[in-house]
C-alpha cells in the first residue's frame, strides 16, 4: 500500500512536471494576457517613457508589435525596466518574457547567460562621440586621454581590446555619457546610435559635438529570449522578420488593409494570412502580422519614426533597409 501510494505520488509529480514544461513561454504569456518586455528606461528613440507618461522608442514599438501579434492589441504589454546586467537576468529568473535592448549579438553570451538571439533588428557599430573643439580625429588621437564606456557591453571590451592592439595609452572610465558631458572624460563610446540619441538629448548644446566617422565594430543587434523553448524563439523571429517583409513589399501601417484584400502575390498573402498556415505553424492567430503593421506599421515607419531624418536623432537608415533597396535586411521566405 505505501509502495503504492509513492509510486502514485511519483506520477503525479512527473506529469505536473510534464504539463510545467509543455506549457511553454507562449502559452503561459497566453495565460496572463499580457507580453513582459524587459527595455532600457530614459532611453528616448529607443525606449523612454514620454511627457504624458507613455512608453516610446523603436524598441518600444517592437514590444508592441509582438503583443499586435499575440493578442490582436498592441497596448498588451507589460515594460519590465532592466539596465546593461539586469537584462540578461530578468530572463534567466523568468521576470521578463523577451528583451528588446541594445544588445549585440555574440556566440559567448549565448553560452554564458543562456540567451538567444531570434533575429538582427539592427545593424550598428562603435564610434566616438568627442568635442568638436578637442582635436581628437580618430582613435589614434587618444593616446594619454580619457575615454568613457559602459561596464559590462561588448563596446567596453572592444574597447580595451583596440587600444591594446594599437598601443594607445588611454584612460578608460567606466562610466556612461552623463559624465563624458560633465568634462570628466575627452571621449565618449558606444554603439553610434547610442551616440547620436546622448547628443541630442544629453548635451547642452549638440551642436558642439561630432559623432566620429570611424567604425571601431561592428554590432548585429538583436531581442533576446531564453534558449529552452524553440516555439517562442521563433515567434519573437518571426516578429522581427515580418516587419523587415512588410517594408521589403512596401506594405504600410497606411495601406496594409487595402493590400490584404488586393494583393496576388502569395508571400504577401502567407504574410498576411490571407493564404497558408504560417500563423498556425507558429502557435498563432492567422492575422498576427496584418495587426502587427496596423498597430506599428512596417521596419522602416519605425526607424524613421525613432532615429531617422527629423528627429532629434538623426541617423539615416543606411544598412538598416531592406536589401532591395541597398540595406542588410534580409527575411526568410514566407512560404
Amino acid at each position: 500500500m505505501i509502495m503504492r501510494t509513492m509510486i502514485n505520488t511519483m506520477l503525479a509529480v512527473l506529469l505536473l512536471m510534464a504539463g510545467q514544461v509543455s506549457a511553454g513561454t507562449l502559452a503561459e504569456v497566453v495565460r496572463h494576457g499580457d507580453i513582459r518586455c524587459g527595455v532600457f528606461p530614459d532611453d528616448p528613440g529607443r525606449s523612454a517613457i514620454d511627457e504624458n507618461g507613455v512608453w516610446r522608442g523603436f524598441y518600444v514599438d517592437f514590444c508592441r508589435a509582438t503583443a499586435a501579434a499575440l493578442f490582436g492589441n498592441a497596448e498588451r504589454v507589460q515594460f519590465v525596466e532592466v539596465d546593461a546586467t539586469s537584462r540578461f537576468t530578468t530572463l534567466q529568473q523568468k521576470h521578463s518574457d523577451v528583451v528588446m535592448y541594445s544588445s549585440t549579438w555574440t556566440l559567448g553570451r549565448e553560452d554564458a547567460y543562456q540567451v538567444a538571439f531570434p533575429a538582427i533588428y539592427l545593424f550598428d557599430g562603435q564610434g566616438l562621440l568627442v568635442r568638436k573643439d578637442s582635436g581628437i580625429g580618430g582613435l589614434a588621437d587618444l593616446d594619454n586621454k580619457t575615454v568613457c564606456v559602459t561596464e559590462n557591453t561588448t563596446t567596453y571590451r572592444n574597447l580595451l581590446m583596440l587600444l591594446e592592439r594599437n598601443q594607445i595609452h588611454a584612460r578608460v572610465l567606466p562610466s556612461n555619457g552623463d559624465s563624458f558631458f560633465r568634462g570628466h572624460c575627452d571621449a565618449y563610446s558606444a554603439d553610434r546610435i547610442n551616440l547620436a540619441i546622448n547628443r541630442a538629448h544629453r548635451a547642452d548644446n549638440p551642436d558642439n559635438y561630432l559623432i566620429l566617422p570611424e567604425l571601431l565594430s561592428r554590432e548585429p543587434i538583436s531581442p533576446m529570449v531564453r534558449n529552452d523553448d524553440a516555439q517562442w524563439h521563433r515567434v519573437i523571429r518571426a516578429v522581427v522578420h515580418a516587419l523587415i517583409l512588410a517594408d521589403e513589399k512596401h506594405i504600410t501601417q497606411g495601406n496594409v488593409a487595402e493590400v490584404a484584400r488586393q494583393s496576388t502575390d502569395r508571400e504577401v498573402q502567407n504574410l498576411l494570412g490571407v493564404s497558408g498556415h504560417l500563423g498556425k505553424q507558429l502557435g498563432l492567430p492567422a492575422g498576427w502580422a496584418l495587426q502587427m503593421i496596423k498597430s506599428v506599421g512596417n521596419y522602416s515607419e519605425i526607424y524613421q519614426r525613432h532615429f531617422g531624418p527629423g528627429t532629434p536623432v538623426n541617423i539615416p537608415a543606411g544598412l538598416n533597409q531592406p536589401w532591395s533597396r541597398g540595406g542588410l535586411l534580409f527575411a526568410p521566405l514566407f512560404r
